[in-house]
This record gives structure tokens, sequence and C-alpha cells, in this order.
């Protein structure tokens, strides 16, 4: 397959395995030349025969590309060296996504072909290869990355309505009258946590949603366009490594926040999930005790009355 003649995808493909979807393909993505992305559901991981099957090297095959033509992938924030096909992380079976995260997915960066160079071009205008192929490597990891951001950020967002909904969840009034002081002690406590955890959500899912429409991203997409088609001034190209990797430290901190905050929710949620259950047990239990204890109490007063009655 040549993958240059290959056209832009205008929707994902599927990657089916005996009938079953499990993957999908996009290929040159944002119009990128040399770049495809795969995304594998969570639901692919869920049968363990099937997810040893998935492997870089397989989806490749899929798409009919061998794994030395690999230059480069990217799961999340982690990029991979293809080493000419004999990176042997290749081979691997994928990781599964995060949980609540609804998909794995995976960019990757085609190694190019050489090209030539005519001789009346100015050298000083042509793009040395080395810096091209490391610039695109850059921007298919950004890419990736705002991809993993997003699929947080739903996550987080899923996680967040999860926790209000306990959080504003209220007790019955017989749990209210036979819950333990001890147990609403504890359930208290964790739902103190909730007022501290929502703001760094909000913050989160803010910067989330807006990290890819800010002035510099917006430039910075434009410069990468001018730069595939040969057309970006040398004094930018010069800049334009820096600036990449200077995004891609960001969305690295953005992703490294985003996945505290939802441990963080999830915990809380945990903690106060658990805490009502032990209410609402113990409190159960107690309603129970109580009941046995009134009715028993009614039986001997009953019992002591028709004594009295039949000695009298």
């Amino acid at each position: 397959m040549n993958f240059s003649e290959q056209p832009v995808s205008t929707r994902w493909t599927a990657l089916t395995h005996q009938g079953k979807k499990l993957a999908e393909v996009w290929f040159k993505p944002e119009g990128e030349p040399f770049v495809l992305a795969f995304r594998v559901p969570q639901s692919s991981f869920q049968n363990p025969h099937v997810s040893q099957l998935l492997t870089l090297e397989s989806l490749l095959k899929a798409v009919g590309i061998a794994r030395e033509e690999v230059e480069s992938w990217r799961l999340g924030s982690v990029c991979h060296d293809g080493q000419s096909g004999a990176n042997p992380e290749l081979k691997q079976p994928l990781p599964g996504p995060a949980p609540g995260v609804a998909r794995l997915e995976v960019y990757v960066c085609i190694r190019q072909p050489l090209q030539v160079v005519a001789p009346e071009e100015t050298p000083q205008t042509k793009i040395p290869s080395t810096k091209e192929q490391d610039t695109v490597t850059r921007w298919s990891a950004i890419l990736g990355l705002e991809a993993s951001i997003d699929g947080l950020r739903m996550a987080v967002e899923g996680v967040r309505a999860e926790l209000e909904s306990a959080w504003k969840k209220p007790l019955s009034p017989e749990e209210r009258l036979h819950a333990l002081r001890a147990d609403v002690h504890q359930w208290t406590k964790a739902k103190a946590r909730v007022p501290f955890t929502l703001p760094k959500v909000r913050e989160f899912v803010h910067r989330a949603t807006w990290v890819i429409g800010t002035p510099e991203r917006k430039k910075l997409g434009e410069l990468f366009k001018n730069l595939l088609e040969q057309n970006i001034p040398l004094p930018e190209m010069d800049r334009l490594p820096n600036e990449l990797e200077n995004l891609l430290k960001d969305l690295q901190i953005l992703s490294s926040q985003g996945n505290a905050v939802y441990q963080e929710c999830k915990n809380v949620s945990a903690e106060m999930q658990g805490a009502l259950t032990r209410l609402k047990n113990n409190a159960s239990t107690s309603a129970c005790r109580n009941r046995n204890a009134g009715r028993a109490g009614g039986k001997f007063l009953k019992d002591v009355r028709r004594w009295t009655t039949g000695n009298s």
C-alpha cells in the first residue's frame, strides 16, 4: 500500500474480526499526509481472547501497512519510536483505556519517502527532512493528547454527575431515626470533601473544552498546514519546534491534572457510597431490632395483665 496515495478519510472505517467490529481507522486526520489514527472501544478489551489480538501490528496489517513503515506512534502522552519495525512493543497487546474512558486512541506517524530536490530549488527554502519529520511527530503527539484530554473531559463530567447525585441524596425519615451516630458522622465527613472537589472539576472541564480553541493553538495549526504545503517562512519554521514543544508540555500537564481530578472524584464518590451503605445497613438492623423488642415488650405486658386478672 502506498500511503501517500491513500485518500483522506471522511468518516471512521470499521475494522472487524469474525464479523464483529473491534476498532476503527481514520486516514490522514486534520489533513496530515503521513498520519493515521486508530480508536478501539472499551468493549473490545473486555474479551480476554480478543484483547490479546489487539496489537498495533495487527491493526496496521488490517489496513495494509507493514510495521517497517512506522516512524513512531503515540498512546496518550507517551511516544514510541518505530525503530524501523524492530520495536517489540508493536507486537504487544494494546493497553485498555482508563476507567470511564470510552475508547483507546492511537496515532501513528508513517515514515515518509525520500524526495529528490530539483537542482533549481534554493536550498535555504527547502525544509530539512529530519526537522520536518520531527515536527510531524510532535504534531501527531499533540493531536493524540488533545483527543485523550477530550475523552478524559467526558469521563470527568460523568463522574461529576455521579458525585453530585450522591452528595445531594437525602436520608429517609426511618434512616434518620435509626442511623447510628458514628455512621452519620462518617457519611457527613465524606460529603464535606465534595465542595472542595467540584471547583477542580469545573476548572479542568473549562480548560479541556477551550484548549483547542485558543488563538495560540489555531496559529500553530495554520503554521503546520503551511509546513505541509512547503509554504512556511524560515523564521517561523525555526520557532515552530519550540512552540510545538511548549504546547505539548502544556497538554501533558493538563492531562495529568485531568487524571488527578478524575481519581479524586472517584475516591470521594466511593467513600460517600461506602459510608451511606454502612449507614443504611446499620439503620435497617437497628430498626428491625427495635421492632422486635417492641413486640416482645407488648407480649410481656399482655401476659402480665392476663396473669393479674386470673389471680384476682
